[in-house]
């Protein structure tokens, strides 16, 4: 099933969106000894033109991106401003002219051109709110086909007042599509594991080893295996564990003004789960430049891309020197 709206482009060409300039620096990249990009560019012209130049044959001949996270504007009709300044200042826009069907063009047009950037075995996250979901969903559907959705993560960020009008939105949705049904997912690491319940604890974890360590023991096809309660257990779709960057929270510490930021413990699972160590991911709303921070924690390389000249500042002044800056 697919969504029609007014206007909605039948064909992409991006060699009709890309800059010449961009494309230009790009094709000076394989010459660099620096893997990580950073460029300030419309979203889609910078896609366009990493699409059409010759940085895109080195990142494939070295296996591709192979994770694509973003978090685009939710569509909000209002413009977003920065966080603790004297003055107002616009991080960026969210209006598209107070048109479902132009933010809906916008993100179309993005996530084809983003389709064809993607490697065979890699995976996109796409984080979005209650406004716009249910659309992204059905686009994204219509690109990666319905049967490469691999999760529809729920984000507990439980934050704000509680609305006594109507139902107050406390999450944040993260849809998950592969390419193929050939895809990465890191199901052992650390950190898409969460504690066990107490309650669990308690009636499962009964046996303790020589160390005292607690553990409990299952029998499969005649095989014994231990399974230990300090491991924590793989979690599900719903992520209560991580909190979001707000006033009360422990992750203040990683504050920036930026209006939108989120926090380095929810891209560490998401590039922990779908990407491996020297793997190229790749943020086309890179913000306040978490993903890019996170990915660089994590042995990855990156490539960021944003309009917003605030938010390459902050990027900025997050990362260390090692990147090629293309604005």
């Amino acid at each position: 099933m697919n969504l029609y709206w007014k206007n909605k482009p039948e064909k992409i060409d991006p060699s009709l969106l890309s800059d010449k300039k961009i494309v230009d620096k790009l094709n000076l990249y394989p010459n660099q000894k620096i893997k990580n990009i950073l460029i300030r560019s419309d979203n889609k012209v910078g896609i366009s033109s990493l699409i059409n130049s010759n940085a895109i044959n080195e990142i494939n001949e070295s296996g591709g991106i192979k994770l694509i996270y973003i978090d685009p504007p939710y569509f909000t009709e209002k413009s977003q401003l920065m966080k603790k300044t004297k003055k107002e200042i616009i991080a960026y826009k969210d209006i598209y002219n107070h048109s479902l069907e132009e933010y809906l063009n916008e993100i179309y047009i993005q996530i084809k051109l983003l389709y064809s950037l993607l490697s065979d075995d890699g995976s996109i996250y796409v984080h979005v709110d209650y406004r716009t979901s249910s659309y992204i969903r059905i686009i994204l559907d219509e690109i990666f086909g319905y049967k490469n959705l691999r999760g529809y993560l729920i984000w507990n960020i439980d934050n704000g007042a509680k609305s006594k009008k109507f139902w107050s939105n406390q999450h944040n949705d993260i849809l998950v599509y592969s390419k193929s049904n050939k895809f990465i997912f890191n199901s052992s690491s650390k950190l898409l594991k969460t504690d066990f319940s107490e309650s669990s604890l308690k009636t499962h974890f009964r046996k303790k080893d020589s160390e005292g360590r607690a553990y409990r023991e299952r029998k499969i096809n005649s095989k014994s295996y231990k399974y230990y309660a300090e491991d924590g257990k793989l979690v599900g779709s719903v992520w209560n564990d991580i909190k979001s960057m707000e006033a009360n929270s422990p992750l203040m510490k990683e504050y920036t003004t930026y209006p939108t930021q989120k926090p380095i413990s929810l891209l560490s699972r998401i590039i922990s789960a779908s990407s491996k160590k020297g793997d190229f991911i790749l943020d086309t709303y890179c913000g306040s430049g978490t993903s890019l921070i996170t990915a660089n924690n994590l042995n990855r390389n990156w490539i960021g891309i944003d309009q917003s000249e605030n938010a390459i500042k902050i990027t900025k002044s997050r990362l260390d020197n090692n990147y090629y800056e293309i604005i």
